[in-house]
């Protein structure tokens, strides 16, 4: 049995490898940041929307760690440390500019609320922030393929395409209220896929706004949705490493 880690980290255009054993595979993948920020103090991924710097995914689950005031999605990061912030790159040089144990305080406006949001800066790794995440990887078939774009990993086995595992920070919104992992796709805009890989491709193909279809099933429970394509949210790129 191998172990595949995967790796997203939240950096510009960079990346990093992580040392495994060696019958083990990394494959890492990574976006532009230049829209993209993690606050892993506060559990929560920022893009700049238009002139706002929001919440775009909240990380962790649903429950936050103990003592930290966790950001919710859709929240605007109006300033750090009492400085204003407009986009992703001028809150990126404030926390930067940050040492580790340092206190952060962001002001954050939720709804119609204002308030201010405290944490304290961890140790944060060489190149980044970054979430890792790992699967069981047993014999010799195709390796798993990615769909950034919905934020799923799929595998192929005897009966056809699955699920084999979602990707929080990624998965699509539509797809998120569905619990899909472990799930076999039966069809993709009414066709049974004939593999991982070549459904990756028709989805890669598809422009925004083009209609998904998915039917779902897994021991006798079957779930379908219909949902448009939406605009990715980074530039994500894979690298396989032995």
């Amino acid at each position: 049995m191998k172990i595949t880690v995967f790796t997203f980290l939240i950096l510009p255009i960079l990346i990093l490898s992580q040392q495994l054993a060696e019958a083990q595979t990394t494959r890492t993948m990574s976006f532009d940041a230049s829209t993209n920020l993690m606050l892993e103090e506060f559990q929560s991924m920022l893009v700049l929307d238009g002139n706002e710097v929001k919440v775009e995914i909240r990380l962790g689950g649903e429950d936050a760690k103990p003592g930290v005031d966790r950001l919710e999605q859709g929240d605007v990061v109006l300033m750090m440390n009492g400085k204003r912030v407009n986009d992703i790159e001028s809150l990126r040089e404030l926390y930067s500019d940050l040492e580790k144990d340092a206190e952060i305080k962001i002001g954050v406006q939720r709804g119609n609320e204002r308030f201010i949001l405290t944490a304290i800066k961890g140790e944060v790794p060489e190149g980044g922030p970054r979430m890792v995440m790992s699967f069981d990887d047993e014999g010799d078939g195709e390796p798993p393929v990615i769909v950034p774009s919905l934020g799923i990993l799929l595998v192929d086995l005897d009966e056809g395409v699955h699920i084999e595992r979602v990707i929080p920070p990624l998965l699509s919104d539509e797809l998120k209220p569905l619990e899909i992992e472990g799930y076999r796709i039966v069809s993709f805009n009414n066709e049974k896929p004939e593999s991982a890989a070549s459904l990756m491709e028709k989805i890669k193909t598809l422009s925004v706004g083009d209609s998904i279809s998915f039917v779902f099933e897994k021991d006798g429970d079957e779930k379908t949705i219909t949902f448009s394509k939406k605009k990715p949210k980074g530039n994500f790129s894979i690298q396989t490493e032995n």
